[in-house]
């Protein structure tokens, strides 16, 4: 199995260097043999594609991609899905070194064993009360309305490339992660769940703002039409 590591990294100069080392201890400890990592700057200003560059020189199985303007993490995975083989799991690494390496290893000892990989944090205090509080009712909005069963769905994950392939996303925002973790629990996959903990607290959230909030409205908005009318549409058609 090859696992594809897709590190996210804006205006990272500070953090890349250990996210990437992390990973590579985590990679040794699980003994991953068949893997490459995917570094994004995302239109970075400072020097974190000069550090990308001296990273890639120290291992061959790196792999730069530099966005002249920002466009964003959703849409960076959706552009990474496009064109990404069909076989292997993908996992999201944030160049803040936001993931612990318990966590990163778990996810990737879980992925062993199921097609699907999703987590939630032990300790989401980290990143504000108000956070937390709106992350567990937009979590169990979306679980009372399309029946899936999660604990978290907005979490760190590890998707499986061949089924990811065959959906299309609409979310260009923070809702993505949950978008797909939906319809990828609705497909019927074996899927494993896991806990762990971040590294950074809530004076690096950027999550509480108004775009998100119109984000994960039409996102809702979305599934509510793909998952039920046009099902339904889909249904009667046949039977017609």
């Amino acid at each position: 199995m090859k696992y594809h590591f897709l590190i996210m990294a804006l205006n990272e100069e500070k953090n890349l260097y250990k996210t990437y080392k992390e990973l590579i201890d985590v990679i040794k400890h699980t003994n991953i043999k068949n893997y490459k990592i995917y570094i994004i700057d995302d239109g970075s200003v400072d020097k974190t594609f000069e550090i990308s560059q001296k990273i890639k020189k120290i291992n061959k199985r790196v792999i730069l991609r530099h966005n002249q303007k920002n466009l964003g993490i959703a849409n960076n995975v959706k552009k990474f899905v496009s064109t990404s083989p069909n076989s292997g799991k993908l996992i999201l690494i944030s160049g803040d070194n936001d993931l612990s390496k318990n966590i990163i290893i778990k996810l990737i000892n879980a992925s062993k064993k199921s097609d699907l990989v999703i987590s939630f944090f032990t300790n989401r205090e980290m990143k504000g009360i108000f956070r937390a509080f709106l992350s567990t009712m937009f979590n169990l909005t979306c679980c009372t309305i399309f029946k899936v069963y999660a604990f978290y769905l907005q979490g760190p994950f590890v998707w499986p490339l061949k089924q990811l392939k065959k959906i299309k996303i609409f979310s260009n925002g923070i809702a993505y992660v949950s978008e797909v973790n939906i319809k990828l629990l609705r497909s019927g996959l074996k899927f494993n769940e896991i806990s762990g903990e971040m590294n950074t607290g809530s004076e690096n959230s950027t999550s509480i703002k108004f775009k998100n909030f119109i984000d994960i409205f039409f996102t809702i908005i979305h599934l509510l039409i793909e998952i039920y009318v046009k099902n339904k549409f889909k249904k009667i058609s046949k039977r017609a």
